[in-house]
């Protein structure tokens, strides 16, 4: 136990070193989501208090819902934390137990102060219980859940480092969105969510609320020992990650490519984006999309523009920070080959319009069925609006404040989060102002359209042409910030 005291207090004190070298707050998704999280937290409190006085009557709706936030966003300071991963595998050079190494990675798992806020919330979740019929079992069942929702984080952040399980993984959700999908399509949306939030929830709920609430609290105790094996077992599994050949990795994209110079860089962008977790909140909200526009009774061009912008902001990293996921290697081969700086940027531009496409194409062509085809032709031509005003915000971006991006994590490092917000803003224009035709005037909205995509072009092409000139001579800054 001393040792693991004594390692976790030198991994705090080089915590906060690099926390305060740094100076300002993390860029990419993770700054965004910790600005979003003052206004979240003010609705969360809000629920706290309806949720309550909705207890005592045994009404658990509002109760059931914080439960599953609480056991869904344990998971996002846990994939996304790069650095921890990094230097538990120096500590092997150490003799040191698996178990103890595992304790290690638990306690840096809550230095980053996004941690604290998340443990803060989780625990206030008492405060309703307290007003409950069982109290102290509710509270205990609580605390128990919230080590059973970490654990689970933690485990699924482990197994993405492995390959097989990234795929199962991936499988998983794809079965569970078709699952829901129906479920949606012919029960209502309202019944699936309310069904799907009490599943976490439920033994919780009955330690509160019902009437053998020791029994619940004896099986969330079952499920958290469980998860804590689970989590210690899928910890050692990725410590024995190695990295396969490149000859023996084959994709399913892999025999897909574009022809020339463009297309050979945009294949390895496009297969590195993939290995990003920010897409998959892209993913996320096309999924979304497709399951109001297949579910809803009548469906809205407003909420559908909503989602392709929520589209672009999910692969906001991408297009903000296009060498992110390059190292200093790669830096240098891109400098010896015959390329020019334009090539280059326009590879990586294709690679970020290929990851949106994929996303935008089932939204969209759901938009020519439930909408018709002026809605469908609208949302195509702010789609390329907005990619173009995206990417040549990004490409300025990604040559001057460039930061180094891990695979299967979330973006994240030290940068500037109002270039970010401002860039999201900026790229967002197209959709505001298509919004905003529609809403006022639908037949003058096609002008209007057709204006912003030929001056989001144009800004497009003076940015690769002023980008590929910048990065022939900030190479090697870009370089040193990637290392």
């Amino acid at each position: 136990m001393d040792r693991i005291i004594t390692i976790s207090r030198w991994q705090w004190r080089a915590f906060w070193r690099r926390f305060n070298r740094a100076g300002n707050l993390n860029a990419g998704n993770q700054g965004i989501l910790l600005i979003c999280s003052v206004l979240v937290l003010i609705r969360y409190l809000k629920a706290l208090h309806a949720a309550a006085g909705d207890l005592p009557q045994n009404n658990t709706r509002i109760f059931a819902s914080l439960l599953l936030a609480i056991f869904l966003v344990w998971m996002f300071p846990l994939v996304n934390n790069a650095r921890t991963n990094i230097s538990t595998r120096k500590l092997l050079h150490l003799p040191l137990r698996h178990i103890e190494l595992f304790c290690i990675r638990l306690f840096t798992l809550l230095f980053p102060p996004f941690s604290w806020l998340i443990v803060a919330a989780s625990l206030a979740i008492c405060y309703p219980i307290t007003r409950a019929r069982h109290p102290v079992a509710g509270v205990i069942a609580a605390c128990l859940f919230i080590a059973f929702s970490a654990l689970t984080g933690v485990t699924i952040a482990q197994l993405l480092s492995l390959s097989v399980f990234r795929k199962l993984f991936f499988a998983a959700l794809m079965l569970a969105g078709g699952l829901i999908f129906y479920l949606g399509y012919n029960y209502g949306v309202g019944r699936v969510l309310s069904f799907a939030s009490s599943l976490p929830a439920s033994p919780v709920i009955n330690a509160a609320v019902g009437t053998r609430p020791w029994l619940a609290v004896s099986e969330l105790a079952a499920l958290t020992t469980a998860a804590f094996f689970a989590a210690f077992w899928s910890f050692k599994r990725s410590l024995d990650v190695t990295s396969k050949p490149r000859s023996r990795r084959r994709g399913l994209f892999g025999r897909f490519r574009i022809p020339g110079a463009i297309g050979g860089l945009a294949a390895k962008d496009f297969r590195y984006f993939r290995r990003l977790l920010d897409p998959y909140l892209g993913v996320l909200a096309a999924a979304l999309g497709c399951l109001y526009l297949v579910t809803a009774e009548v469906s809205s061009a407003t909420l559908f523009q909503v989602f392709v912008l929520s589209v672009f902001a999910g692969n906001a990293p991408l297009a903000f920070n296009s060498f992110g996921l390059d190292n200093r290697a790669a830096m240098d081969r891109l400098r010896l080959m015959p390329l020019t700086g334009t090539t280059i940027m326009l590879g990586k531009n294709v690679a970020f319009l290929m990851v949106v496409a994929l996303q935008l194409t089932p939204l969209i062509l759901l938009a020519f069925w439930r909408l018709g085809l002026f809605i469908g032709l609208l949302g195509i031509a702010e789609a390329l609006a907005v990619a173009g005003l995206y990417l040549a915000w990004g490409n300025w971006m990604s040559v001057n404040y460039p930061f180094r991006m891990q695979f299967f994590q979330f973006s994240s490092s030290r940068g500037v989060v109002v270039e970010v917000i401002a860039g999201i803003l900026f790229g967002s224009l197209p959709g505001a102002i298509a919004i905003h035709s529609m809403s006022t005037n639908e037949s003058g909205a096609v002008w209007k359209i057709a204006l912003t995509l030929l001056v989001s072009v144009g800004l497009y092409l003076l940015s690769v042409w002023r980008a590929g000139g910048g990065f022939a001579q900030k190479h090697d800054r870009i370089a040193r910030a990637l290392s």
